[in-house]
């Protein structure tokens, strides 16, 4: 962090771990079963890896499909 900058600069950064918990309320710091500090061991940046290791454990690898969007019928009350 610059000492210098200006103060709205240094108070602007959030970590990756509160912006998901604050967005999505998902908490990647600490387990969700057992409560004790997770630690990031891997991060995938080729598509095949994406792939192999879910296949490889037998998880599926795939997007769920998306569900189609309700048409609402705007003169209808809600």
């Amino acid at each position: 962090m610059n000492k210098n900058a200006p103060l709205s600069v240094v108070s602007m950064r959030i970590s990756w771990a509160r912006l998901l918990k604050r967005v999505f309320d998902i908490n990647i710091v600490h387990c969700p079963y057992c409560g004790a500090a997770l630690k990031i061991i891997a991060i995938l940046l080729k598509k095949a890896a994406t792939t192999n290791i879910p296949d490889h454990l037998g998880l599926s690898s795939r997007t769920p499909p998306r569900t189609p969007v309700p048409i609402l019928d705007p003169f209808e009350p809600i």
